[in-house]
């Protein structure tokens, strides 16, 4: 989009939510037709030129569900997106990752400065594009995992760097893949300088965000070459219900002992967890992880949605 578009659609954006102005009023300031109007302002809410804040915790039901899971798996907090059973899983996701970012936005507007941990997924990336921009160069935000493909190339897995350029916060990486081809190489990585320094700022950070995922098919860990086929077969005969930071886990919580994990490179969480990590995640193929997540006492904050959060209390 070109920058006079852009300014073309702030402007009329601004005139209409700011200065209350009608379409036809806009429309006549800018030569155009009231169809016109309303195109352009759906197109400043599509490009986030706009962006809605609505308080989901104004919403007595998800207050409700959110206290009853604190008080079930001893949670210290847990935001729940609203959904009905109706809502699709775009919608679901979409709620899901709006609420996530007024969480993290809590935490960026604190006045102390604050050292933020991230580890990786869709649904972590979606709620830092969403998330304000800010000025808070006091603040740190550091990687849980490795950043780069086993190729070098850069990975998807990165959060670090849109967090920052969103927050102005000072960066930290880990520079290498999330996943190295032995137990041997993990060894020698965790004995340089560079690994110590970062994974010990990321150990002790204020606040840490994580994804829970079910191992699938089509899983990253396959697409970004860090698994073999083969190996996540074998993980799923085992009993591998999720994982958190490639760390695989059982339907009752329980780490999965084998290779893949003595592989992993990066910050490992061991349950029960004491520092603040919050898993954001949601939808019906997350149900089951999820779960697995809270009874192992792998994460102790959650944001999640209504449906899932029904779930999680009838199970």
């Amino acid at each position: 989009m070109s920058d006079a578009k852009t300014e073309l659609l702030a402007r009329i954006a601004w005139l209409y939510y700011v200065n209350k102005k009608t379409q036809e009023e806009i429309g006549n300031l800018f030569g155009l037709s009231r169809p016109s109007v309303q195109r352009h302002l759906n197109q400043a809410l599509d490009s986030r030129i706009v962006v809605t804040r609505i308080d989901h915790q104004q919403i007595s039901q998800c207050m409700e569900l959110s206290e009853r899971i604190c008080e079930r798996f001893e949670l210290r907090q847990c935001d729940i997106a609203p959904s009905n059973p109706q809502t699709n899983l775009t919608e679901i996701r979409c709620n899901i990752e709006e609420t996530g970012a007024q969480v993290m936005e809590r935490f960026i507007r604190k006045p102390k400065p604050i050292t933020f941990a991230l580890g990786s997924g869709t649904t972590l990336r979606n709620c830092i594009d969403r998330i304000d921009c800010f000025n808070r160069p006091e603040h740190n935000v550091t990687s849980l995992a490795g950043l780069t493909t086993p190729n070098g190339t850069q990975s998807e897995f990165d959060l670090v760097t849109p967090f920052a350029n969103k927050t102005g916060a000072r960066r930290y990486y880990f520079p290498f893949p999330l996943v190295l081809p032995s137990p041997e190489e993990r060894l020698a990585l965790e004995g340089l300088t560079i690994y110590s320094v970062v994974e010990a700022l990321a150990s002790k950070a204020d606040i840490s965000f994580v994804s829970i995922s079910p191992l699938l098919i089509d899983s990253p860990f396959l697409r970004e070459g860090f698994m073999e086929k083969a190996e996540l077969e074998k993980l799923i005969k085992t009993g591998a219900c999720g994982e958190i930071l490639g760390q695989v886990f059982d339907e009752h919580g329980a780490i999965i002992n084998s290779t893949f994990n003595e592989r992993l490179a990066g910050v490992r969480i061991e349950p029960p967890t004491s520092r603040l990590i919050i898993g954001i995640s949601g939808g019906s193929s997350k149900h089951r992880p999820i779960l697995a997540a809270l009874r192992g006492q792998w994460i102790n904050g959650l944001v999640t949605d209504e449906i899932t959060a029904r779930y999680l209390l009838e199970h």
